[in-house]
């Protein structure tokens, strides 16, 4: 090819439209600044958008020469929930955002968490793993059973002892019957019975893990149990009673014991309290140092006074938040409402509640008020 031609052909490539071009990938110019500045219109604040390949250390270090600040950087803009991962198109502000101009005030005070609450709604409580110092001093305990190995199963039978007395023992007849019969001239053998074991009732079947006890008198008040099983009473001929075991949560054996059987779960609905008690947190179900919100507590005020199912106690607390109660004047400092509690069963001296709320951790010994009317 001549040098004629060649320059011919050179000409026709140059005038040639460019082809393939958007194909070519975007590359930094070294030579020009890779970050450009703009201002919203709308407020005028300092921002930059992404482009492919920024980082926020780079953004920092292009606009404040210190890649170091890009922790202030991030804090400026709260859309990015992850540092490491913006895309080219985001816009990151480069300062501080400037409070929008209204007309309200620039800090508004929100209502105290200790302030007073008195909606509660239905609880759904579960009966957790219990029985009163009563309950317990009743149970019967199993004392052998018909088959011929330790451990017992669903449909064994086995032979209770129960401390209370058998119906068929006590009943010798009814108060008709007596009634007729003083009219007859004749005697009755009348004798009123209280809670007694018949043919038919089914009873709980369970042993002791602990007991619980008042944190100042130290009294026992009753005792975490595990349930094991259910069964059925089947002969109340003797004094040793047959029951069938129904159910059987784990092996059963010589030695547990048996109370009442109960609703494992139960719908419980606020009531207004009817007076006022001062009560205290006597222990917790669970076992931890403190508790707080959907735990259970035990509670040194039952149905003996007055105590009924529904009713709210105001667990309060009085103090410094730092120091707790070793300040001076504590009966001066102002009384808190920390939580509530909606009691789902009502013993005869002392309950069993829910906690529906709670605004920091219950202690063992906290005071527990039901106001009249709560």
């Amino acid at each position: 090819m001549t040098r004629s031609s060649a320059l011919g052909v050179l000409a026709t490539l140059l005038l040639l439209p460019a082809i393939g071009a958007a194909e070519v990938p975007w590359t930094f110019d070294k030579t020009t600044p890779s970050i450009k500045m703009q201002e919203t219109a709308k407020s005028g604040e300092r921002t930059h958008v992404v482009q492919a390949g920024d980082t926020l250390w780079s953004i920092a270090e292009g606009y404040y020469d210190e890649p170091w600040y890009w922790p202030s950087l991030w804090s400026y803009n709260p859309q990015i929930t992850n540092p490491h991962l913006i895309y080219p198109g985001d816009v990151v502000y480069l300062s501080r955002r400037r409070a929008p101009m209204t007309k309200r005030k620039a800090i508004t005070f929100a209502a105290s968490r200790f302030a007073r609450r008195q909606y509660t709604p239905v609880t759904l409580a579960r009966r957790v793993g219990y029985i009163s110092a009563r309950d317990y001093r009743e149970s019967g305990v199993i004392e052998g059973s018909r088959e011929e190995r330790a451990m017992l199963g669903t449909l064994d039978e086995v032979y209770t002892r129960f401390a209370l007395k058998r119906c068929n023992a006590v009943e010798k007849t009814t108060v008709a019957e007596a009634a007729k019969a003083e009219e007859e001239g004749r005697e009755a053998d009348l004798e009123v019975a209280g809670p007694c074991v018949r043919d038919g009732d089914r009873y709980v079947v369970y042993r002791v893990e602990r007991p619980i006890r008042h944190p100042h008198s130290g009294k026992t008040i009753g005792y975490k149990i595990n349930f094991v099983g259910e069964g059925e009473v089947v002969n109340t001929r003797r004094e040793i009673v047959g029951m069938v075991l129904t159910k059987a949560h784990a092996e059963i054996g010589r030695g547990d014991l048996v109370t009442n059987l109960f609703e494992p779960l139960t719908t419980v609905s606020p009531r207004p309290n009817e007076s006022e008690l001062v009560g205290t947190i006597v222990d917790f179900h669970h076992e931890t140092v403190a508790t707080g919100q959907h735990s259970y507590v035990y509670i040194d005020k039952g149905a003996a006074h007055g105590v009924k199912r529904g009713n709210r106690f105001e667990i309060v607390w009085r103090g410094d938040g730092l120091r707790g109660s070793a300040v001076r004047d504590i009966k001066q400092y102002p009384d808190e409402q920390i939580g509530i509690a909606m009691v789902v069963e009502a013993y005869d001296q002392h309950s069993l509640a829910y906690l529906t709320h709670s605004v920091r951790e219950l202690e063992r010994g906290m005071a527990a008020i039901m106001p009249k009317g709560f």
